[in-house]
């Protein structure tokens, strides 16, 4: 034993010992990628991390460490009760051999191209990205007339000037010899182990830039602008879809830049839209409400109908004499324009709405009764009955 005092496992991760495993291992991770030699670390701090790691991040080890201490000596600080055991790194009674750790898998990539590797194959692309979707609302009045729209749009595209690779020129990766993985045997007390991990020096590609591109300035990427024109005729109908072809910006993980779709919708700020209702199994038609008075709805009158797309002054419609209730009537031709038919629209289909007004109501009970019974009498029903059996003590609920 040497009287030297040697650091905890906790010490030497700098971890307490109420850190979970977890919370241990991303400390590890951290001080793993800072001392690591292939990054200019020292070799013996590394073996240190990795030794306290393997046995931190293991419940069973821990808990054995934790009651048991540590044993210096040919055992490289192993915990007691792991005497003659064989370790990971030791074959039958202890004696050490090389084994492999692949450190692009253990460290998740970090060290480069994950593409690469002599365990790892080029990874097939997709074709294209998912649609971006845009959406463009518009009033009625564009929605009837037509409208044109203009998108400014910023992409970028892969720099054909060097293939997107970024570079001018290329030379092959002296520390891998252009073969893009490093291989070593680093020996760690009794164990030796073997990694092999993507070349950090040209990122696992096997080459480095040896002068960047000019066009690109070693980016791989060029900056694009686009104009996207969407043309929208007379009587679209709401939710028409707009595609265009790979004009979003390019991707080294797809083939194929992806597609833009703008999508029309009806703009809910515009108030043309809380009077019309477009109907029909082309959206062609145009449906709206008239409020009549009880007067109008017995006499008849002109209207005017305001916010209709195709009338900026209003339209004016002439409503027929005894108009009651829910009736409905139908202007030919005053709907939508139809798509793909010049000169062709809708209809537009009134509803009548009758308000009647208290005074109305009175004078329609006293006048209006007397005028009418010469026009309406026989038409009236007729009951026989006593006339003290009739009950008259009526009175108008409202709800």
């Amino acid at each position: 034993m040497s009287g030297v005092t040697k650091k905890s496992l906790y010490e030497v991760l700098g971890v307490n010992k109420s850190d979970t495993c977890n919370e241990i291992k991303k400390v590890y991770f951290k001080l793993a990628r800072t001392h690591h030699p292939d990054k200019g670390g020292d070799p013996e701090r590394f073996k240190e991390v990795v030794r306290a790691s393997e046995i931190l991040t293991d419940e069973r080890k821990r808990r054995m460490y934790d009651e048991m201490g540590v044993i210096e000596g040919e055992n490289g600080g192993a915990p007691e009760g792991f005497n003659g055991m064989a370790f990971p790194g030791q074959g039958q009674g202890g004696f050490p051999f090389p084994f492999e750790i692949n450190l692009n898998d253990l460290f998740g990539g970090m060290f480069g191209n994950p593409h690469v590797g002599p365990h790892k194959g080029p990874i097939r692309k997709s074709k294209k990205p998912a649609p971006a979707v845009q959406t463009i609302n518009i009033t009625l009045e564009q929605f009837y007339l037509g409208h044109n729209v203009d998108i400014n749009i910023n992409r970028q595209s892969f720099c054909p000037n060097c293939d997107h690779s970024g570079a001018k020129s290329k030379e092959t990766c002296k520390p891998c010899n252009g073969r893009g993985v490093i291989s070593q045997i680093v020996q760690m007390g009794p164990m030796a182990m073997h990694t092999t991990g993507p070349c950090l020096d040209c990122q696992g590609k096997g080459e480095r830039i040896h002068e960047k591109c000019d066009k690109c300035s070693g980016t791989g990427f060029l900056q694009e602008k686009r104009t996207l024109s969407v043309k929208i005729t007379p009587g679209t109908r709401p939710q028409e879809t707009y595609p265009f072809s790979e004009v979003c910006s390019d991707h080294p993980a797809f083939e194929r830049p992806g597609d833009a779709h703008i999508i029309i919708t009806e703009d809910p700020n515009d108030p043309a839209f809380k009077y019309f209702k477009r109907s029909g199994d082309k959206l062609q038609h145009l449906e709206t409400t008239v409020s009549l008075s009880l007067s109008e709805s017995l006499i008849g009158c002109t209207v005017q109908i305001d916010g209709h797309p195709g009338y900026d002054d209003g339209l004016f419609i002439k409503i027929p004499a005894g108009s009651f209730q829910n009736d409905k009537y139908c202007l030919s031709s005053f709907g939508m324009p139809i798509p793909g038919n010049i000169g062709k629209c809708g209809d537009l289909y009134v509803t009548i709405d009758v308000s009647i007004k208290p005074m109305e109501r009175k004078l329609f009970a006293t006048q209006g009764r007397e005028l009418l019974a010469p026009l309406f009498a026989d038409k009236v029903r007729t009951t026989e009955c006593p006339e003290d059996s009739i009950q008259t003590e009526l009175y108008l609920h409202k709800n």
